[in-house]
């Protein structure tokens, strides 16, 4: 998983000098330029006045899986994918395998083993009380099929079939690229959802940087939220 930002809102002509926080306070008094050390800022959020942050956009490159990515473009954010029709795909992000929690059909506990790609061959890392010794062949014989799977990939590519048909048998695991842009209200929405327990752990942990990426340049504003927790909204 990687995550970086890569581009923002920028101000022009008299909002150039701004940064994001302070254009955030200049749209809300339609112009007006102050400094207030922060007071609308927090007024604002202390109230729920969301609609300036409208205004503001942020974009991210990140990297992660298809199972992830599909979760992810479930907000109603920007978002641009990279395509596995042109391109030789089968490289796949570490599968951390968490046992189902036995009350919370929403929630995963104790890692009990990763499988990852290193060239060519899938190792298993088992840690963890979880791992029992059944656990563990599960894993080897799931890193088998994996490591199988990728060789019939390879074999199709080598026979002259197409990448956007030799696509259909990779897992979701396959690693992927793509960018996410939003505005910084549907931005918190994301973090809202994504940063909270029940979400996914491999989607908190997206959320959780692109928060602190957006804390960066909005010290002040993140301040005022219980953000990495979630459900502030």
């Amino acid at each position: 998983m990687k995550v970086e930002l890569v581009s923002k809102t920028v101000g022009l002509n008299s909002y150039s000098e701004l940064d994001n926080e302070q254009l955030v306070a200049a749209i809300a008094r339609h112009g007006t330029i102050k400094d207030d050390n922060g007071k609308l800022i927090k007024y604002l959020m202390d109230n729920a006045h969301w609609s300036p942050l409208q205004f503001i956009q942020f974009n991210f490159k990140i990297q992660t899986s298809r199972r992830i990515s599909a979760q992810i473009f479930r907000h109603q954010n920007n978002h641009q994918e990279w395509s596995q029709r042109y391109s030789k795909s089968n490289e796949i992000e570490p599968m951390e395998m968490r046992m189902e929690h036995k009350t919370n059909r929403q929630s995963s506990t104790e890692t009990c083993g990763v499988i990852s790609k290193v060239s060519n061959t899938y190792n298993v890392a088992s840690t963890g009380s979880a791992a029992s010794e059944k656990t563990k062949e599960v894993l080897v014989k799931t890193a088998m099929a994996l490591e199988e799977l990728d060789a019939c990939y390879e074999e199709l590519l080598d026979v002259g079939i197409a990448k956007e048909c030799a696509a259909n048998i990779l897992p979701m695991a396959s690693t992927t690229h793509i960018h996410l842009g939003g505005n910084l209200r549907s931005l918190l929405c994301f973090l809202n959802v994504r940063c909270d327990h029940h979400a996914q752990k491999e989607i908190q942990d997206i959320a959780t940087a692109m928060g602190e990426l957006m804390a960066e340049q909005l010290p002040n504003l993140m301040a005022t939220l219980d953000w990495r927790n979630g459900m502030f909204m």
